[in-house]
């Protein structure tokens, strides 16, 4: 399969996905870029909480934190009207490079398993970068198997 149909496969997931309630974004989550499915790069962590009613976060990596952000309701953009989380690091403690993210999510499993478009914002117009899983980790296991059956990371089972 060529690398075209492998992304209309995941954008053919990220439509099918739920509009994900943001109440359920809460706690510890892995990051995966996916490269294509069932293959992906650099993992992190997001950590998502709730401030003054509001959806609110952060990133962890090597566990430094970086890129924080705030979680609300909005269209996904640039491809469709879909109703999605927009995931908005345009916050004044970021970096000003990091301003620019906006990564747009849906649900695939209730308050556990989401699938992201990473987006940037440049001089206002949105590119598109890839897309993501976001996995919630939870804390009375060990171990979470990230991918079930050999790295598919849009079939989540739990442990």
């Amino acid at each position: 399969m060529s690398l075209w149909g492998r992304h209309n496969e995941l954008n053919a997931a990220f439509v099918n996905a739920a509009n994900p309630d943001l109440s359920d974004l809460t706690g510890e989550y892995i990051v995966n870029i996916v490269i294509v499915p069932g293959y992906s790069i650099f993992s992190h962590r997001k950590v998502f909480y709730t401030d003054s009613g509001k959806v609110r976060g952060y990133n962890l990596l090597f566990n430094k934190t970086w890129g924080h952000f705030s979680v609300e309701e909005g269209p996904a953009i640039p491809r469709d009207s879909l109703s999605v989380a927009v995931i908005n690091y345009n916050r004044p403690e970021n970096f000003f490079v990091i301003r620019g993210i906006r990564d747009h999510i849906r649900c695939l499993k209730k308050a556990k398993l989401y699938i992201g478009r990473a987006n940037y914002l440049l001089c206002g117009k949105p590119i598109f970068l890839g897309y993501f899983t976001l996995n919630k980790i939870v804390k009375e296991s060990p171990f979470i198997p990230l991918y079930e059956g050999g790295g598919n990371p849009l079939s989540y089972e739990e442990g």
